[in-house]
This record gives C-alpha cells, structure tokens and sequence, in this order.
C-alpha cells in the first residue's frame, strides 16, 4: 500500500526567525574550529543536513542539538541562549 504524503504545515514567522538565528549561532560557532563537513562528521550527521540546520530550514531534533552543544563544549540552554554573544 502506498504512503501518503506528507502534509506540509507552514512555519509561523517566529518559528523561522528561531530556527535561522539558531542556525546562524551554530555556524558562528563551529567555524572557529571545523569545517562544517568536519562538524557534520564530530556530530554524526550528514553535511547536507548540517548544512539545512545551519541555514535554517529545518527543525532540529532535541538528541543532534545535545550532540551538537557538547561537540562546543557548550550546555543545551547556552546553545539555545541566541541573545549571548556569537
């Protein structure tokens, strides 16, 4: 039997705006150390999906923003704290 699609929701404005200033936060923050191919590596994903996180344009998993904190040496709430300094 064939699956049905997937629905699509629409992300509310204050939704993208987090996900991009997330995502901005993030590679601010791996590239004082990795290439993001690198990182992508160090947080066992892929760098394709790195890349979507890092631009925004996906939801993050709460285990690959655990993984991608620590590979920061930085707590999940420091990560998410998008007011401190880059």
């Amino acid at each position: 039997m064939p699956r049905k699609p997937r629905k699509k929701r629409e992300d509310d404005p204050a939704t993208v705006n987090f996900l991009v200033a997330l995502g901005q936060r993030i590679h601010h923050l791996r590239t004082e150390d990795y290439s993001q191919e690198d990182f992508a590596a160090l947080v066992d994903v892929y760098r394709s999906h790195m890349s979507l996180i890092e631009r925004g344009k996906t939801d993050v998993r709460l285990s690959t923003l655990l993984r991608i904190a620590r590979a920061v040496n930085l707590s999940v709430s420091e990560l998410l704290d998008l007011t401190a300094d880059p």
